[in-house]
């Protein structure tokens, strides 16, 4: 029998996201989530002028998320972060460790009403904590919840794969699902964090693949002030990879770090974005009958670019 989904999109925020402040504290860190709210209000604005229905997700940390975690993290790293202890901040921090799990709690209800059938897209800005690994923070991400969703979709059948066009790696996601017959696809700046040898090469290329098919990964390197012609010549060529895997669920980090407005190095405008989520949204019209988790990932524009290249990712998926 034919499921009836509920709606096109669902969206996973609470303002409990804003507590998520790392480093000492003061506001003063580089990753400001405020960037997730801002996000969220131009999407309640827009999509009702494009005629697109979407439903709003309030995330709470459930006890059974304890088990979630850990089938991607180790005892001792999940018993270390819900005391408080990370190194992404400065000494004991329960109100960090809490949002922590918010934050993961949402890609963790987004994965639970694709698999239901209750929803085709689903956005958690403050999600792809892609660079976490099994057992230790890396990067301003403690918990993997991309890595989870995968292994969840997994398991109820979906064949999912990864895709991250953030400016550095997701390298978390990569180690974690390496080997399980997950596809990772990483578009990322060469030679920039995380800069690890199964991410980047050791000398400087154009253009390049680096792959392990037998581990399931594969890296695209770009150069330092590659723009949007590199970027869409990346996402083609993981479209021929996507086409030949046929998944039944994609999974999206969207990293806004390379637009050319940042520091790290990237020349992506909006067109490169647009065209990216173009060709991810055939893709998903193709293979998964619609079936999108996208996660924020990076971005350190917060009021401006980053929050905007969020939203019309979403909306060019749903429109």
């Amino acid at each position: 029998m034919k499921k009836t989904y509920t709606s096109p999109l669902t969206i996973a925020y609470t303002d409990q996201y804003m507590n998520w402040q790392l480093g000492s504290g003061d506001g003063s860190h580089p990753t400001n989530p405020v960037r997730a709210k801002i996000a969220v209000q131009m999407l309640k604005e827009e999509l009702p002028k494009l005629g697109v229905n979407f439903d709003m997700l309030k995330p709470e940390f459930l006890e059974s998320d304890i088990g979630k975690l850990l089938e991607v993290h180790s005892t001792d790293y999940v018993n270390s972060v819900t005391a408080g202890v990370s190194s992404e901040w400065d000494g004991i921090s329960k109100l960090n460790a809490e949002t922590a799990g918010l934050m993961f709690a949402g890609t963790a209800r987004l994965v639970e009403k694709i698999i239901a059938g209750e929803t085709l897209v689903g956005f958690n800005p403050q999600g792809a904590k892609h660079h976490a690994q099994k057992a230790y923070s890396s990067g301003f991400c403690v918990y993997n919840d991309m890595a989870y969703a995968a292994v969840e979709f997994q398991r109820a059948g979906l064949r999912p794969l990864y895709i991250d066009w953030d400016v550095h790696a997701g390298d978390g996601v990569q180690n974690i699902l390496a080997g399980i017959d997950i596809p990772t696809y990483s578009i990322h700046g060469h030679g920039i964090f995380p800069n690890s040898p199964t991410t980047s090469l050791p000398k400087k290329v154009d253009k390049y693949l680096y792959a392990n098919k037998e581990e399931g990964w594969w890296n695209y390197n770009l150069q330092l002030g590659s723009g949007d012609a590199e970027f869409m010549w990346a996402i083609d060529d993981i479209a021929l990879k996507v086409a030949e895997y046929k998944p039944g669920v994609i999974l999206l980090a969207t990293g806004a770090d390379g637009h050319e407005g940042e520091s790290w190095g990237m020349k992506y405008t909006y067109e490169g974005y647009d065209y990216a989520a173009g060709v991810v949204r055939e893709l998903a019209a193709e293979f998964t009958g619609g079936k999108v988790l996208v996660g924020g990932a990076g971005g350190y524009q917060p009021f401006s670019h980053t929050p905007r290249i969020w939203a019309n990712v979403i909306e060019a998926l749903v429109e």
